[in-house]
């Protein structure tokens, strides 16, 4: 299939693992939508060759010397709002999804599926969907896939409570913006995370993403 050069997404891909890199450029090759402008070993480096042409989506690996991808996706995201960007990491923990979700990005996947996921990924992302590493999905998506309108269960300041825990704030922080009482903050929270079955926090980070409750 033969697609029009408007129909092209620009790629970068940052990440500090040549032997990665090369496998992933031959990978994105293959693609005759996709293309890659550009490499970084790390945040700094990318902030130095990232020319005029921005990318459509950057690939992001999270551990890098220098500045890592927690921090590159933030700058990206305030400098770029527009840009995508997928998550390529070794890291499972529900801690550091939540982060990188925190962060501004938009998927997540990891290294050892990367070359079966990717390509899935990069289009989904496109098409303004999350992508969450099929791997990831039991842990994080149990129980977590919920109606669309389940957040108008929520009273006005459970659904100040939410937006403010997925965008990382602790009981103090939002109790002291609100203020209330930490006591009452933890009274939000167990009522939000019963009424919408969220196991952990970061269901609450997809859930928020994924609902525009906050923009990624």
């Amino acid at each position: 299939m033969i697609f029009s050069q408007d129909k092209i997404t620009k790629l970068y891909l940052v990440d500090d693992h040549q032997v990665l890199r090369e496998s992933l450029k031959y990978l994105l090759s293959q693609e005759e939508d996709l293309q890659i402008i550009g490499c970084a070993d790390d945040g700094l480096d990318l902030e130095n060759k990232l020319s005029e042409d921005v990318p459509d989506v950057v690939l992001m690996d999270l551990s890098m010397p220098r500045r890592d991808g927690f921090e590159t996706t933030k700058a990206l995201k305030k400098a770029f709002p527009g840009i995508k960007i997928i998550v390529l990491t070794m890291h499972k923990s529900e801690n550091t999804v939540a982060r990188a979700f925190r962060s501004g990005c938009n998927g997540y996947v990891l290294k050892n599926n990367a070359l079966e996921e990717l390509i899935d990924a990069i289009r989904k992302v496109i098409d303004g969907e999350v992508y969450v590493s099929d791997e990831l999905t039991p842990m994080l998506v149990n129980g977590f896939l919920v109606a669309e309108d389940m957040s108008s269960e929520l009273s006005g300041r459970e659904y100040e409570v939410m937006k403010l825990l997925a965008e990382g704030y602790n009981n103090k922080e939002i109790s002291d913006m609100l203020s209330i009482s930490v006591r009452t903050v933890e009274t939000h929270r167990a009522s939000i995370m019963k009424k919408h079955n969220f196991k952990n926090i970061t269901e609450l980070v997809l859930y928020a993403v994924r609902n525009h409750i906050i923009e990624v």
